[in-house]
């Protein structure tokens, strides 16, 4: 098993996401609210040239918004349909502030029928 995490800024794609992943059979995703480490940051009202590099780094990151992050348990075998579900809503992931996935193994799953 998987779980797959998404972490997307476009906050308006969340339902698209969850209709194109019950469409791909996937069921049982979450969403949550999630924030970037700038935000936090300069929430927290940091040393300003600390806050004015991780800027840099991560080119662009809106801190006027939040983020969501999606996370699906699937079995190995539906890695593929979880990852075409989402990139069919959100395209390419490596443009700069479209989000991030990623897949890390399950050692166990209680709660699932």
């Amino acid at each position: 098993m998987q779980a797959i995490f998404l972490v997307l800024k476009q906050l308006k794609l969340v339902d698209s996401i969850m209709e194109a992943l019950a469409d791909a059979g996937i069921r049982g995703a979450t969403a949550i609210d999630s924030e970037g480490m700038a935000r936090s940051l300069t929430r927290l009202n940091q040393n300003a040239a600390m806050v004015h590099l991780l800027k840099g780094i991560l080119k662009g990151e809106d801190e006027a918004h939040k983020s969501k992050t999606v996370f699906i348990i699937v079995n190995d075998e539906q890695v593929d349909d979880v990852k075409q579900a989402i990139k069919s809503v959100t395209g390419d992931l490596s443009k700069p502030n479209a989000g991030i996935m990623f897949g890390i193994p399950v050692s166990f799953v209680e709660g699932i029928s």
